[in-house]
């Protein structure tokens, strides 16, 4: 999948979660939501800055299943913590593999 499709679901995810998150605009204002956006978009793209796709095998650890269930968890948890610009990162990061997952490549184990 290619950088500008990863960045625009990023972007989708990140405004749906600060939707969900804070639906009435109230909590999450100026800086916090900037900070948080940066951090979604960098979430979105670092798996491929780790291993760049350089071909269709480009995918190893970083792009892995297990990859995935720890970004999960993590954004999970930060999430419940309420802290908003690190779960943001880990929600682009994982946006990022489910984006790879639907690919015909998939993600390795």
């Amino acid at each position: 999948m290619k950088r500008d499709a990863h960045l625009a679901i990023g972007t989708i995810a990140f405004f749906a979660y600060t939707y969900l998150r804070d639906p009435s605009h109230s909590e999450i204002t100026g800086y916090a939501f900037i900070y948080a956006f940066i951090a979604a978009i960098s979430g979105s793209i670092i798996p491929d800055i780790l291993e760049p796709p350089t071909n269709w095998t480009h995918r190893g650890l970083f792009h892995s299943k297990r990859i995935l269930k720890i970004t999960g968890t993590v954004f999970l948890l930060t999430a419940l913590m309420k802290l908003y610009i690190v779960s943001s990162f880990f929600l682009g990061y994982a946006s990022h593999l489910l984006a790879d997952a639907t690919t015909k490549a998939g993600l390795p184990d």
